[in-house]
């Protein structure tokens, strides 16, 4: 026997059972991992808007619901995620927090309803602390089972403690293989500007980039995935724009380690309505090659991000992804278990809204508060001058001037039927119509030119108009909101639309005189605005002369108790100064506003049409506006 052949055979063997082993230790499998997302539900529970007092078959927790069950039933390995402004919005969160508070160990009704559908965690959104305080949003997270996350709120008495979990890594299985996923959370920091008035001395909010760098690195040490469940959006303003610290999905996109982002607070949607943005993918849901969603908001549709895995040898790694919208409609049916949760606090909501409280003989409507003064700005800042008037009576300041604020709320931000429309008999749904947010009155002092420089900002509201084009401009620039479209009343004043941004107040007088810097002004505006919310110059506590606790929409309904008839007749102290134009300016408004054109005999304003998506197009005169 040859010596070698004795020596070879054993190690023959042994090599040959090490190569048969190698590949099934090292073999790698694929696996898909699903992410649902909802955001700013706002206690849309039901698909019922409480305002307009009818069904709503397009929103609603309890029908995406059914959609959650139904992607549970097509994929095999499903999470769900919140992006926060959940607890408040809509009366149902009025009625729990301030008509007929919740006590004991009540809880709100859309954590009922979270805890069911198996939520595996939140993230904290600006509403969710900034409006009811801190208390009301504890007794949400105290009776969440699902962890509620941020990682940039802290305590103001101990800078280093997390004033709720920064991020959580979940233990789950996909196809029957252990997995950690790591979920980070983030909100707004302005929210200490917004809600200061229930923040200021209990938590500091830090800068989202700021915190992410410093703690991703350390979640994806714990974590095979990382999600970021992101109250913010996708804005490409510089990074330390006010806009971009609020709305940073687009930087944070390109932080190493984050493998899906999760976004909210705009109420927009993604994918579809970001083109045209460098390394932004509006059709694949891909920000800088991250997956990402963003599901509008109350409830109107299901963000689904689709993550593809591979498994080799005890690790995981991401291959990629993409993300896409399940929206809601009529062929969605409203999950019966939700509804039977809820039916109380639903009851209870509509019973309070329908509650009257007076009449008017003004159509109160808002179809075109965005280029000419209408009774729905006229009503609130005739009740704000009232206020200001009565509170400062006696005091200091009872000789200065004062100017209101306010903006028309609901204006279209949600698509052609988001308008304010009352008339006739009014209630408390009327009332949240007119004035959809549960802010508190604040007043400030500002002189003549500070005054011009907000009405110069507001004018953002405004396209330039080139008055020699033939081709059709839109008056309006749809980007900026109509919640940030001050109309300031106890002055007068002219946009040019023709000037460009920050040239466009041509006149603005006060009893007949031009305003100038040795003017004084009160101001009156709500905590959102005067707390830096929308970005409005000299909007900072340095201004303040009162910071009120007393809830603007509950002035409202004291003075339409009290006058049990209204009247609120615009003032006409603002207008667009009349231009001749080569070729037709447009608007877009809803269609139903045709017929209120007719019935209040409205000249300037022409409807041409309703376009494929739904919106009513008319043309403007702005020789006959006014």
């Amino acid at each position: 026997m040859n010596r070698n052949t004795v020596v070879l055979g054993p190690l023959f063997a042994l090599l040959l059972i090490v190569c048969l082993s190698l590949p099934l230790s090292a073999q790698a499998s694929q696996h898909q991992l699903i992410l649902m997302s909802t955001t700013d539900l706002h206690q849309y529970i039901m698909p019922y808007n409480y305002m307009s007092d009818d069904v709503d078959e397009t929103i609603g927790l309890s029908k995406v619901y059914t959609l959650v069950e139904q992607i549970r039933q097509e994929y095999n390995n499903t999470l769900l995620f919140s992006s926060g402004d959940d607890i408040q919005g809509s009366l149902v969160g009025d009625l729990e927090a301030d008509v007929d508070p919740l006590t004991g160990h009540e809880f709100q009704a859309i954590i009922r309803a979270m805890n069911a559908m198996g939520y595996d965690a939140a993230a904290v959104g600006n509403h969710e602390v900034s409006d009811y305080g801190l208390e009301f949003f504890e007794r949400a997270k105290n009776n969440s089972v699902f962890p509620w996350l941020s990682a940039n709120i802290k305590m103001a008495e101990n800078p280093d403690e997390f004033y709720v979990d920064p991020y959580t890594v979940l233990e789950r299985n996909v196809d029957g293989i252990p997995i950690k996923v790591g979920v980070i959370g983030f909100v707004p920091p302005q929210i200490m500007e917004w809600g200061r008035s229930h923040l200021y001395g209990q938590v500091i909010a830090k800068e989202i980039l700021e915190q992410a760098e410093k703690y991703i690195p350390i979640l994806e040490e714990k974590s095979d995935i990382v999600v970021v469940a992101l109250h913010g959006g996708i804005s490409t303003d510089a990074i330390d724009s006010r806009d971009a610290r609020a709305n940073p999905a687009y930087y944070l996109a390109e932080i190493e380690g984050i493998d899906a982002i999760l976004m909210g607070h705009q109420h927009n949607h993604f994918p579809g309505d970001y083109d045209d943005i460098e390394g932004v993918d509006n059709e694949k849901g891909l920000i800088h090659g991250v997956p990402a969603v963003m599901a509008g908001s109350w409830g109107e549709a299901m963000g689904i991000v689709e993550l593809d895995l591979e498994y080799t040898d005890g690790e995981w790694k991401v291959l990629g992804g993409s993300s896409h919208l399940r929206h809601v409609d009529e062929n969605v049916e409203s999950h019966p278990w939700i509804e039977e949760l809820v039916k109380d606090r639903h009851e209870a909501t509509i019973e309070y809204v329908r509650t009257p409280i007076g009449q008017t003989e003004v159509e109160i409507a808002s179809y075109f508060s965005r280029i000419k003064d209408t009774a729905v700005t006229q009503l609130v800042n005739d009740v704000q001058i009232i206020y200001a008037q009565e509170y400062f009576a006696g005091t200091e300041y009872e000789d200065l001037p004062i100017i209101s604020v306010m903006a028309p709320f609901i204006a279209g931000r949600h698509g052609p039927d988001y308008f304010t429309h009352v008339q006739d008999d009014v209630n408390i749904g009327d009332v949240t119509d007119i004035y959809i947010f549960p802010n508190t009155v604040y007043v400030l002092k500002l002189d003549g030119q500070q005054v011009i420089d907000w009405l110069e900002y507001s004018g953002r509201n405004f396209n330039q108009i080139d008055p020699e084009s033939e081709e059709p401009q839109h008056l309006i620039n749809y980007d900026v909101m109509g919640y940030h479209f001050d109309i300031l009343e106890g002055i007068e004043y002219v946009y040019d639309v023709t000037k460009p941004q920050g040239e466009r107040v041509v006149e603005v007088t006060y009893d007949g005189e031009p305003l100038t810097a040795d003017m004084d002004f009160l101001v009156v505006t709500n905590n959102f605005r005067a707390s830096g919310g929308g970005g409005f110059p000299h909007a900072e506590e340095k201004n303040w002369v009162l910071p009120s606790t007393d809830v603007s929409r509950e002035q409202i309904i004291s003075y339409i108790t009290e006058k049990e008839v209204i009247r609120p007749a615009a003032s006409k102290n603002w207008r667009v100064k009349p231009i001749e134009t080569a070729g037709p300016i447009l608007y877009r408004s809803s269609p139903d506003a045709a017929s209120y054109l007719d019935r209040r005999g409205i000249q300037g304003i022409t409807y041409l049409e309703t376009d494929e998506d739904g919106w009513g197009i008319y043309e403007i005169n702005l020789l006959e506006l006014y």
